[in-house]
C-alpha cells in the first residue's frame, strides 16, 4: 500500500528526469566551457563591473535567470553557469555530485576567470551551494567572496521538498525517471513552484524539459538527491557561523516547496544576513515576479557594494 502512495506521488510531483532521446541533439548558441577535473562546465560570462556569479537550482539550468540577466548586464559582470549536470554541462557518471562538489566547480569557476570580490547569486538548491561556495573562499586572503544573494533558500534537512525525499529513497528514484515524460514532470513541478500558474506556459516547459531529455541527466538528479544532505552538516552549519560577509534572502510568501521557518533559520544562522518576503509570490520569484526581484536587488546590490553592515 505505502509503494502504491509513493508511486502515486512521483508520477504527481518528481520535477526532474530524463526520457533519454538520442534524436535530440541540443547545443549552446553561445558561451563557453570550462574543465573542471575533466568535466567541461558550460558558463556564459557577459558585461563588466563586479562580479555577480549566478548559481540556479535542482533540475534548472542559467535560463532560470534570463530576466535578471537583461536587468543588469550594464552594470555589473554577470557569470552564469549550468552547475554539473545541469544545462549545456557534463553528466559523467560518477558519484561526485554533493554540495561539496557543486560548490567546488563554482570555486573553481571562480578561479578560472580570475574573478575577485565576487557577489554569489543563488536560487534554492544554489543557495546551498553557494554558502558552501562562500566557506571554500574563506581560505583565501582576502576571500574571494564578498557578498551572497540568497533566493528561496534552507540548509534543513528536514525541509526539504517531498520530490527529493522520493528521490532519495533507493528503487523509487529511478522509476520517478523512466515512469514518465520530462515535460509533465517539468510541468506538475512549476505549477507547484509558481504561485501564480498561469504563467507556466508551454515555453517556459519546454525551457527546463529539454535538458532532462540528454542523456545522463537521471544519474546526475538521483545523484545529486542522494547526497543532498552533507554528512558533516552539523560542522557545516557551524562554519556558516562565521562566515562576516553581507547576505541577502528573499522569500515568495507563497512559497510550498521550501515553507517559511526553515527559509527563515538560515539567517538565524549567519550573522550579517537580511531576510526579505516578497508578497504574492512562490519558489521561483526570479521568474514569477521579476519586476519584484530586481528593484530589491538594484537596491540591495548597491548595499552590499558600499559595505554596509547588512545588505
Amino acid at each position: 500500500m505505502r509503494l502504491h502512495y509513493l508511486l502515486s506521488m512521483l508520477l504527481i510531483v518528481v520535477p526532474a528526469g530524463c526520457n533519454l532521446s538520442l534524436n535530440e541533439n541540443i547545443s549552446p548558441a553561445e558561451g563557453a566551457f570550462y574543465s573542471h577535473d575533466g568535466v567541461r562546465i558550460y558558463f556564459n560570462d557577459i558585461g563588466k563591473g563586479r562580479p555577480l556569479v549566478f548559481i540556479h537550482g535542482f533540475g534548472a539550468s542559467q535560463d532560470s535567470w534570463r530576466y535578471l540577466v537583461k536587468a543588469f548586464k550594464e552594470d555589473y559582470r554577470l557569470v552564469l553557469l549550468d552547475l554539473k549536470g545541469h544545462g549545456y554541462s557534463d553528466r559523467p557518471y560518477d558519484y561526485r555530485y554533493s554540495i561539496q562538489d557543486h560548490a567546488d566547480i563554482v570555486s573553481g569557476l571562480i578561479s578560472h576567470l580570475k574573478l575577485s570580490n565576487v557577489i554569489l547569486v543563488g536560487h534554492s538548491f544554489g543557495s546551498a551551494v553557494a554558502l558552501f561556495a562562500a566557506l571554500r573562499s574563506r581560505s583565501s586572503s582576502p576571500p574571494l567572496v564578498s557578498g551572497l544573494v540568497l533566493i528561496a533558500g534552507s540548509v534543513d534537512p528536514h525541509s526539504l521538498p517531498l520530490f527529493l525525499r522520493l528521490l532519495r529513497i533507493p528503487g523509487i528514484g529511478w522509476l520517478s525517471m523512466n515512469l514518465t515524460s520530462a515535460s509533465f514532470r517539468t510541468r506538475i513541478a512549476l505549477t507547484r513552484a509558481y504561485y501564480d500558474d498561469s504563467k507556466v506556459t508551454d515555453s517556459v516547459i519546454e525551457m527546463y524539459a529539454r535538458y532532462l531529455r540528454i542523456p545522463g541527466t537521471d544519474h546526475a538528479m538521483l545523484e545529486t538527491a542522494k547526497q543532498f544532505v552533507p554528512p558533516n552538516l552539523s560542522q557545516l552549519k557551524a562554519e556558516l557561523k562565521k562566515l562576516e560577509i553581507p547576505i541577502l534572502h528573499v522569500y515568495g510568501d507563497r512559497d510550498i516547496v521550501i515553507l517559511r521557518k526553515p527559509a527563515e533559520e538560515v539567517c538565524g544562522l549567519l550573522s550579517r544576513c537580511s531576510f526579505v518576503t516578497l508578497k504574492d509570490v512562490g519558489h521561483v520569484p526570479q521568474e514569477e515576479r521579476p519586476e519584484l526581484v530586481i528593484p530589491l536587488l538594484r537596491e540591495r546590490l548597491g548595499r552590499i557594494v558600499a559595505g554596509e553592515a547588512k545588505p
